[in-house]
């Protein structure tokens, strides 16, 4: 069993154990990518001397089927927090599943590229944060090559990751304390000067859009 999770996360070690649970599966590997401010410290091999509250994932969506079978085969399938069984949820369509790795919330939310735009969507429930909502994040011009790429762990093979420059990005728009070491971590592995500025002109026109929300 892994370190259980609490109110304010869990261990940057304990974070970082599961999403190479998941990272270094073979059927997954080049179909899931990690996002978020995890992604400097796995691929630094370095501490962040913080929690971490979940474990973000980007999948195509063409392939949450394949995530999903895997939860499901691994005994992780958790129906109750699969968006297409949410209330607020009537067509039934694809905004991704959380599910528990390790004692740690994880996240795969899906990704598709739609009129020149690369689109994420992701669900909020109740179970986890108090409310039912379905989002959709439309960010323009954004290539799925500066989106998502694969690359080297620190004790080899290779995993699906965000890109530094979106994780960067991502980060510079939240604009919260915990967030200046996560920045500083990525600075220290080097962003691409080019690729950020064509990443930052994207996400500076992202749109965020509730499509659905429970009542």
């Amino acid at each position: 069993m892994g370190e259980l999770e609490t109110m304010e996360g869990v261990s940057c070690a304990a974070a970082k154990a599961a999403a190479l649970r998941v990272l270094r599966v073979p059927e997954l590997a080049g179909k899931v990518f990690l996002e978020g401010g995890l992604v400097p410290w796995v691929l630094g091999g370095r501490e962040s001397g913080r929690p971490h509250g979940d474990i973000d994932f980007s999948v195509r969506l063409e392939d949450m089927p394949v995530v999903r079978a895997w939860l499901a085969r691994e005994g992780r399938y958790d129906r109750d927090l699969d968006s297409r069984r949410m209330p607020c949820n009537a067509d039934g369509e694809e905004y991704g599943a959380h599910a528990r790795i390790n004692g740690v919330l994880a996240s795969f939310c899906p990704f598709f590229l739609r009129d020149g735009a690369l689109v994420q969507r992701n669900a909020e429930q109740t179970a986890f944060a108090g409310y039912d909502a379905l989002f959709e994040a439309v960010i323009p011009g954004l290539a799925e090559a500066d989106f998502v790429e694969m690359r080297e762990l620190p004790d080899g093979g290779r995993a699906g990751f965000a890109t530094l420059e979106v994780c960067r990005a991502a980060k510079a728009a939240s604009d919260r304390p915990k967030d200046l070491a996560d920045i500083a971590e990525l600075d220290r592995l080097g962003c691409d000067e080019e690729r950020m500025g064509r990443v930052a002109r994207a996400f500076a026109a992202t749109e965020v859009v509730c499509t659905a929300h429970g009542e």
